[in-house]
């Protein structure tokens, strides 16, 4: 299972938790007509028309309505380029970049609080303190560079985008993070949506599998197991990353993804990728 490095950070950034709750009050929770969504961003004459949406998206237009980016994220899954297993080799470099940024900025402030233990003279403290801080900042501007570089292979990366958000609030750039921040928002509150994720009738819909571990966490929950139900459903199980939660009778024991479009356009447009056979044996052969 796939366990992200942010899953402390999230928790500490208050915009993003409260961000499923905030959207669902601007959308009704339903189940998303993919039928009807399809065919309204493949007409041009139609006010989703998916090129539209996508130009408005990446103008940072923040007139755009959640029923808009609703259109935008589940009508990714009809555009000819859609993967839902896309994932940029970028990732896992700022994954790991950020790990080290975030030890560094830890070692910072552990030796400017023993630098001011010593007494250090103001000139030689702020001195040695803008030494830090500038290798900081260039391990951040390089964290960013590959989220964004992620990005652009895959705009619907929400942990490269969640990375956005918080390095922009760190160097206090407030009007960048705001709008990573307004993306991410409507983006989750496309996926709260779709359902509560209850059982398979009110299952939430996701493009992509990473976004299920990506909202459980901000939810403030760790997957524990993994199993796919036929015909196309994700179960999740959780437990409360706060230990206080844990044991409580309000806590449900998993929650269910809706993945059954995401199969079959997967299926459509990459028809040769992981072929299953069965041998003389019986065992299963996954052919690459």
């Amino acid at each position: 299972m796939k366990k992200y490095v942010i899953i402390s950070l999230l928790l500490t950034l208050l915009g993003v938790m409260s961000l499923p709750a905030a959207a669902q009050k601007k959308l009704k929770t339903e189940r998303p007509d993919l039928e009807q969504i399809r065919k309204m961003t493949l007409d041009p004459k139609s006010p989703f028309y998916y090129p539209n949406l996508v130009k408005a998206y990446e103008r940072n237009d923040t007139t755009m309505t959640p029923e808009q980016y609703r259109y935008f994220y589940f009508g990714a899954m009809f555009q000819e380029d859609y993967n839902p297993y896309r994932r940029s080799a970028y990732v896992d470099k700022s994954d790991s970049l950020l790990s080290l940024n975030r030890a560094a900025v830890e070692r910072r402030d552990s030796t400017f609080r023993t630098l001011v233990q010593r007494k250090t003279g103001s000139f030689e403290l702020k001195r040695k303190y803008d030494e830090i801080a500038t290798h900081t900042l260039r391990e951040q501007r390089e964290i960013m560079a590959n989220a964004e570089l992620a990005l652009k292979d895959n705009p619907f990366d929400l942990q490269s985008m969640y990375m956005l958000t918080r390095l922009f609030k760190d160097m206090k750039k407030d009007m960048s993070a705001r709008i990573w921040d307004y993306r991410l928002e409507n983006l989750l509150g496309a996926i709260v949506s779709s359902g509560t994720g209850k059982d398979q009738d009110n299952a939430w819909f996701v493009i992509s599998p990473d976004h299920e571990y990506f909202l459980l966490e901000v939810l403030g929950y760790d997957v524990t197991d993994y199993n796919f139900v036929e015909p196309g459903f994700d179960y999740l199980k959780v437990t409360p990353l706060d230990p206080k939660r844990r044991g409580s009778p309000n806590v449900p024991e998993g929650f269910y993804f809706d993945v059954q479009m995401p199969i079959q356009q997967y299926t459509v447009k990459y028809p040769d990728d992981g072929e299953e056979e069965i041998d003389t044996a019986g065992e299963e052969i996954i052919l690459e």
